[in-house]
């Protein structure tokens, strides 16, 4: 009787349980399928994003030649590069001329945070592999055209003190940089149209949501 007891108690503790794990499995289960049907909502409108961004340049080429998608990406391409050379060297007067105030002075920040701990950052080697247009606006007047470009290098990131060569963060120090890993990075820049070329007004790691959609409205900058 004992050992009956014991088990019928055993079943009795076990029912409530089972209920509990249910009663979290459905609901989390629940979450995970409205997140990922988010998930796919937002690279579903992402891509739309992107192909009305092709169609609208095939477009405004015909009417203006800085659209034109070829001529596009290779002045950007060079832009990128560029500006990049001029802020691994810290020569804010020279970048002024090709970037905005905004992104400048967060550029120098960074600078200064690293020149007080006698550390500088190094791009090398830094290989652009792409270079895509992915958001647009298109105003009359060039001041109102931006562009968004999803950049695309292959590059390794890195700075270099006394004590050596370190990725910012990992605590892994090396008197090279050999044993830093060569990585694929994307950017989005956008740029403002100016009468003599394009300026950078904003830097995201990530696509930029923020950004209105393809000719609809001025992007917050």
């Amino acid at each position: 009787m004992a050992i009956l007891a014991t088990v019928s108690y055993a079943n009795f503790m076990i029912e409530p349980l089972l209920l509990t794990v249910a009663a979290v499995t459905v609901p989390f289960g629940l979450y995970l399928a409205f997140d990922r049907k988010k998930t796919d909502q937002r690279i579903k409108k992402r891509i739309n994003r992107h192909e009305r961004t092709r169609q609208a340049l095939q477009r405004l080429s015909l009417q203006e030649d800085h659209w034109n998608p070829g001529h596009l990406r290779f002045e950007l391409r060079q832009d990128y590069r560029s500006i990049q050379k001029l802020r691994l060297a810290g020569d804010w007067d020279a970048l002024s001329a090709k970037v905005a105030l905004g992104p400048i002075q967060e550029w120098r920040g960074e600078w200064e945070r690293r020149q007080k701990i006698g550390v500088r950052w190094v791009l090398d080697p830094l290989e652009i592999v792409d270079v895509q247009p992915v958001n647009l606006q298109n105003r009359p007047g060039y001041e109102k055209d931006f562009v968004t470009v999803e950049i695309e290098t292959r590059r390794r990131d890195y700075v270099q003190g006394p004590e050596g060569c370190f990725q910012e963060g990992s605590g892994e120090v090396g008197q090279s940089a050999d044993h830093i890993a060569i990585e694929l990075y994307k950017e989005y820049w956008t740029f403002n149209r100016r009468a003599d070329g394009w300026t950078l007004v904003r830097t995201d790691r990530t696509f930029p949501e923020s950004i209105a959609f393809v000719e609809d409205e001025e992007p917050a900058v």
